[in-house]
């Protein structure tokens, strides 16, 4: 492929924003620009910042050296470098990793901005790929979103647990640092295998892990606490739009089984006073077509994990 495409991959999950988001393809763009022979032209395209070159004497590379105080502009420059890329003799192929995360940016209608300029280049491929699947497919298959079959959709396994434990495993004994594998295959059963949260979980372990310390099975209620705590003020401004019947709903669908509730049965609805049927009904697919929660077979579970967590212990 790289033989006939330029490529960059851009993994976004540490990213909050769109200036962060910006920041991160820049540097991807950048750190390839002088194996491409586009550095010039990178350096004259963005006129919206002023990069700095940083040389690495250890690695004889240079580096994007800008700090995101100084993108002022992060949508101007996003599509300042894209459009560059579009502009190359050689076609482009631009993988963005997790991209989900865009739908939690500070900024609003970031996946209208994107669709808006990204449709229009002409040389450039885009993949985007997610690990958490309900998202991915709200965003390309629902009539509502701007993404909407934009993409040809492909579907693909979670990564074998092994194959987690080990790379866990590894990457902590790189530091000097240990983790029992009995934890990371907890935290792969725990999630189902999805790689968005193992790396929360795993991220989270790794940083209350000093070096020559090693991280038991026991400690993993603790890690998980520290997760939740995370993602704590995101969750109150999303919980807090909700109306007073879908809190209620969300709370008790929380409560119960982890795999869904048939949330207009009899028992469930007064088990937790929930009202009529219909208001019940009438909550529920609102929550649905806002992607919070989902059907599993005649059940309907929430799907956010750690929201469903959180949940369970802050309402």
């Amino acid at each position: 492929i790289k033989e006939n495409y330029n490529t960059f991959l851009i993994d976004i999950y540490s990213a909050g924003s769109l200036k962060e988001m910006t920041l991160l393809v820049a540097k991807e763009v950048f750190s390839k620009s002088g194996v491409l022979g586009i550095r010039e032209k990178l350096l004259n395209g963005l006129k919206s910042i002023k990069p700095t070159i940083e040389y690495n004497e250890l690695t004889a590379s240079f580096s994007l050296g800008t700090g995101l105080s100084e993108i002022k502009y992060p949508d101007k420059t996003l599509e300042e470098i894209i459009s560059l890329l579009d502009s190359l003799k050689k076609p482009t192929v631009v993988a963005i990793d997790e991209f989900q995360t865009i739908r939690n940016f500070k900024e609003k209608n970031v996946e209208a901005y994107l669709r808006t300029f990204m449709q229009k280049c002409r040389n450039i491929s885009f993949i985007y790929t997610g690990s958490i699947s309900h998202s991915m497919n709200n965003m390309f298959k629902s009539p509502d979103e701007p993404f909407y079959n934009s993409a040809v959709m492909m579907t693909i396994g979670v990564i074998d647990r092994s194959i987690y434990n080990e790379f866990a495993v590894t990457m902590f004994k790189k530091y000097g640092k240990d983790i029992e594998p009995e934890l990371v295959d907890e935290c792969y059963d725990y999630f189902n295998g999805v790689t968005w949260y193992i790396q929360l979980m795993m991220n989270e372990a790794f940083a209350q892990t000093m070096p020559g310390e090693v991280l038991k099975k026991s400690e993993f209620e603790s890690i998980y606490d520290a997760v939740i705590a995370q993602q704590s003020f995101s969750y109150e401004e999303q919980f807090a739009h909700f109306s007073e019947k879908q809190k209620s709903l969300l709370t008790a669908i929380a409560n119960e089984d982890p795999d869904g509730v048939r949330i207009t049965s009899e028992d469930f609805i007064s088990k937790y006073g929930l009202g009529s049927t219909s208001s019940v009904q009438t909550a529920g697919n609102a929550l649905k077509k806002n992607n919070v929660i989902t059907d599993n077979g005649t059940k309907r579970q929430i799907n956010d994990l750690i929201f469903r967590d959180w949940l369970r212990k802050n309402c």
